[in-house]
C-alpha cells in the first residue's frame, strides 16, 4: 500500500513531488530539460543506458507522482522505456532503440486493426519479408520515425518461420502511407497507416517470429499499469483542487465545505480515491513479483480509470463553471480521464478478458 514502502521510495516520491511542483510553469522543452538533467526521464530505461532499470512500483510512484504534481504531459518527464524493443538485435537497438532512448529518434506501436478485411500480414519475398495491410489509431504515427508492427508472417515454405510477429519498420522506407492525423478528446493525435508492398530485412524483427503476442501484451501491461497510475495521480490532484475550493469564502457566510450536501459527495470522492491507489499498489507490487500478472494489471487499469472517472467529474460538479473552461485543470483532466477508459483497451472489453483470464484460464486472484 502506498504507506508501506521501503525508505528509499517514499523519499524518491516526496523528492519527486518537490522538484515538479516547482517546475510545473516550465515549457514542454525547458521542462524536459530540467527532468533530463535531474535523471527523471530516463527512469524507466536500463541503468545501460544511463537509467535506473525502475520496476513496476516505482514505475507506478513515478507515473503517479507526476499526475499528482498537476502536469498532463507525462511524457515531458517521463521518456520511452524500451518497451517492446527490450532485447531487440543488434541492428535494431543501433539504428531505433538506442536514438529512441536518447531522444533522437520517435517510436509508435502499431497494433490496432479496425478493417478485418486488410490485416497486416507479411510475406517471405526471396529473403526479405513483403508487408501489406492497415493499422489504426497509431498514436503519434505522424510523428513517428519508425513504428513497432505487430503482425502475422504467412506461411510459405516450410523451411521459413512464419506466426505472429513484431517488426520495426522505418516511417520513411517506400510503401508506408501514413495518413492525416486525427485528434481525440484529450488532445492526443492518432493516424492510419496503411503498408503497401513494403519490404523489411529479417533483421528488423524483434525476437524471433512467432512471439510477437507474448511481446505485444508485455508491452500492453506496462501500458495499463501506467495509466493505472496516472488515473490514480490524477484522482489526487483533482482531490487537491477540490479541496481548495472548499475552503473559499462562500455566499452563504461560511465556506461550500461546511454543507452537509457538499460533505457527503466530497466524502464518497476521498473514499473512491483510497480505494484507487490501493488498488494500484497491489496491482504494482504482484506484477513486480509475477510480470505476467495479466488480470492483476488489466483489473487495475479498469478500476482506477473509472474511479478517477467518478471523482474527477464530481470535482467538476463541486466546483462549477469554472471548471469547464478551456484551459482550467479540471477541464483537462475531464477530457483525459475519458479517453483513458478506452486507451489500453475498452473497459468493458477489459472486463471481459479478466472474466476469460478466469474462466479459462484460472488466472489471476482476487
Amino acid at each position: 500500500m502506498p504507506e508501506c514502502l521501503p525508505k528509499d521510495l517514499e523519499e524518491f516520491r516526496s523528492d519527486l513531488l518537490d522538484f515538479l511542483v516547482e517546475k510545473r510553469g516550465l515549457s514542454s522543452i525547458e521542462l524536459r530539460k530540467a527532468c533530463l538533467a535531474r535523471g527523471i526521464y530516463k527512469i524507466p530505461q536500463p541503468i545501460k543506458y544511463g537509467g535506473s532499470d525502475a520496476g513496476p512500483l516505482k514505475l507506478a510512484i513515478s507515473y503517479e507522482t507526476v499526475a499528482l504534481a498537476g502536469i498532463s504531459k507525462i511524457s515531458d518527464v517521463i521518456g520511452p522505456g524500451p518497451g517492446i524493443l527490450s532485447g531487440a538485435n543488434a541492428v535494431i537497438e543501433a539504428n531505433y532503440l538506442s536514438p529512441m532512448l536518447r531522444g533522437e529518434k520517435i517510436g509508435s506501436f502499431a497494433f490496432t486493426e479496425a478493417d478485418p478485411s486488410n490485416p497486416t500480414v507479411a510475406t517471405w519475398t526471396g529473403d526479405n519479408l513483403k508487408i501489406t495491410g492497415k493499422k489504426s489509431y497509431v498514436s503519434s504515427g505522424h510523428n513517428s520515425d519508425f513504428m513497432s508492427v505487430v503482425l502475422n508472417v504467412k506461411q510459405g515454405d516450410n523451411s521459413l518461420p512464419s506466426g505472429p510477429a513484431v517488426v520495426v519498420v522505418d516511417a520513411a522506407v517506400p510503401g508506408v502511407l501514413i495518413g492525416d492525423p486525427f485528434v481525440s478528446l484529450d488532445g492526443s493525435a492518432h493516424s492510419e497507416v496503411t503498408f503497401k508492398d513494403v519490404l523489411v530485412s529479417p533483421n528488423d524483427v524483434v525476437g524471433t517470429i512467432g512471439e510477437g503476442i507474448p511481446r505485444a501484451i508485455g508491452g500492453i501491461l506496462k501500458e495499463r499499469l501506467e495509466q493505472a497510475a496516472i488515473a490514480t495521480g490524477m484522482a489526487l490532484y483533482a482531490m487537491t483542487l477540490v479541496k481548495e475550493h472548499l475552503s473559499i469564502p462562500h455566499r452563504s457566510g461560511g465556506t461550500l465545505g461546511d454543507l452537509e450536501g457538499v460533505r457527503l459527495r466530497y466524502g464518497e470522492m476521498r473514499i473512491n480515491t483510497f480505494a484507487t491507489r490501493a488498488t494500484l499498489y497491489r496491482a504494482a507490487r504482484i506484477l513486480e513479483a509475477a510480470p505476467d500478472s495479466i488480470n492483476e494489471v488489466t483489473s487495475a487499469k479498469v478500476f482506477c480509470t473509472e474511479m478517477a472517472s467518478s471523482v474527477i467529474d464530481s470535482a467538476v460538479q463541486l466546483e462549477g463553471g469554472k471548471a469547464l473552461i478551456e484551459g482550467q485543470p479540471l477541464e483537462a483532466m475531464y477530457r483525459k480521464i475519458r479517453s483513458m477508459r478506452l486507451a489500453g483497451g475498452a473497459t468493458d472489453i477489459l472486463r471481459l478478458s479478466v472474466s476469460k483470464g478466469d474462466l479459462e484460464f484460472d488466472a489471476g486472484i482476487l
